[in-house]
């Protein structure tokens, strides 16, 4: 089962207009590309404007409003497929400054009342948003470098996290030297396929350390997944590391908020979330 929580553009360019454009390398087939001002949805006729509206008020009803208002210019809907490319919140270029939006309708059918559905759903939302919060511009400074240089901190494909961010911070905690270095060798590793077989084994060799195996693929997409079961679970006292991991997010007041505000409007809070996850993946 193929799930791509974060599908990656960089794309370099310099006429932002946003609505009706395909951009490259995007996965599916369009349903609906709309600009998006100051969080606002621009309705546009070249595509179904209703349906744009219902997908656009939900994520902006469920996820904090800030940093869409500041970031996100576009918002595309579209369909590969179940349980392909899930979706994503992606920065468009080098500066981070500029981000779009996009979900597969097929993955996120709100007429489908399924609670593992819905769980899944919400969680690949707050998931994307969860690299919205620690790749945006406040946090990451731009580098041209292809390798990482360690004087300047964690290298990341959105450029240095910014010492003192919620990244930066994340990997002082949690990815110590020696296992940052054994995931880069795997990172650098040409095959897809023997680096997904690398990936396998580097889970299973930490499986107690990461609150799910797509944790493993990177420091961000551990962040990520983290961020979700801060949302998505009531770990207060912590007893392994992976608990350590979600709990790491209640000392920053804003996301303490953004998470009181997130579970106030979903549609489920599954119990003991951290506990069921991986068995309901199967």
């Amino acid at each position: 089962m193929k799930k791509t929580y974060f599908i990656l553009l960089i794309l370099y360019i310099t006429n932002y207009t946003y609505a009706q454009n395909e951009l490259e390398d995007e996965v599916g087939e369009t349903v609906g590309i709309w600009e998006i001002q100051n969080g606002a949805l621009k309705t546009n006729n070249s595509y179904n404007d209703d349906k744009g509206t219902v997908y656009w008020n939900y994520f902006t009803t469920v996820l904090p409003n800030d940093l869409i208002n500041k970031y996100v210019v576009r918002f595309r809907l579209y369909t590969d497929g179940i349980q392909e490319d899930l979706g994503g919140f992606n920065s468009m270029d080098e500066s981070n400054k500029h981000w779009t939006v996009e979900f597969d309708v097929a993955d996120m059918d709100f007429s489908n009342q399924d609670p593992l559905y819905i769980q899944e759903y919400q969680h690949t939302l707050i998931h994307e948003f969860g690299h919205l919060i620690c790749l945006n511009a406040s946090q990451m400074q731009p580098s041209d470098d292809e390798y990482q240089d360690d004087s300047k901190g964690y290298l990341t494909s959105e450029g240095y996290a910014i010492k003192g961010s919620y990244l930066d911070k994340y990997i002082t905690a949690f990815w110590p030297i020696d296992l940052l270095n054994k995931w880069d060798k795997i990172d650098a590793i040409k095959s897809q396929n023997r680096k997904g077989k690398k990936l396998v084994d580097f889970y299973f060799d930490h499986e107690e350390d990461f609150v799910s195996d797509y944790a493993c693929e990177s420091p961000e997409e551990d962040f990520a997944e983290s961020w979700t079961f801060f949302i998505l679970d009531d770990i207060n006292v912590p007893t392994n590391l992976k608990e350590d991991k979600v709990i790491f997010f209640h000392q920053f007041p804003e996301l303490v908020e953004y998470r009181k505000k997130i579970r106030a409007k979903l549609k489920i809070l599954p119990p003991n979330y951290l506990k069921t996850y991986m068995a309901n993946q199967d």
